[in-house]
């Protein structure tokens, strides 16, 4: 999946970028020109990123979306203080993130 992330964010005049230490995390950044005509769908960044996070608990996700100077920012931290033990494969939760990003995501989108 990543040298395909990366093939079309440079296929777009964008970038990818990895960085990673250990015991810090790692980071991955991807760029894309969005007005550029090779750039391809991005797809539902909302399902993906859930299925990211649901599927990997013990991961700290911060997921940060941004067109021009407006930005969505996701950070698990909060949702998962307030959970404590309650599993995030709860369906109420995954309802809960899922509206979250989706609305966090069209909200960025929407200000065009």
């Amino acid at each position: 999946g990543i040298p395909l992330l990366k093939a079309a964010a440079e296929a777009c005049e964008g970038w990818l970028t990895i960085d990673s230490a250990l015991g810090v995390g790692t980071t991955v950044e991807v760029v894309f020109k969005r007005s550029h005509i090779d750039r391809m769908p991005l797809g539902n960044l909302a399902e993906t990123f859930l299925t990211l996070f649901i599927g990997t608990p013990d991961v700290h996700w911060l997921f940060e979306y941004r067109v021009d100077s407006r930005e969505f920012l996701f950070d698990d931290t909060v949702i998962k203080d307030e959970l404590q033990d309650v599993p995030l494969s709860e369906p109420a939760v995954i309802s809960f993130v899922r509206d979250y990003l989706q609305s966090g995501i069209e909200s960025v989108k929407s200000q065009n």
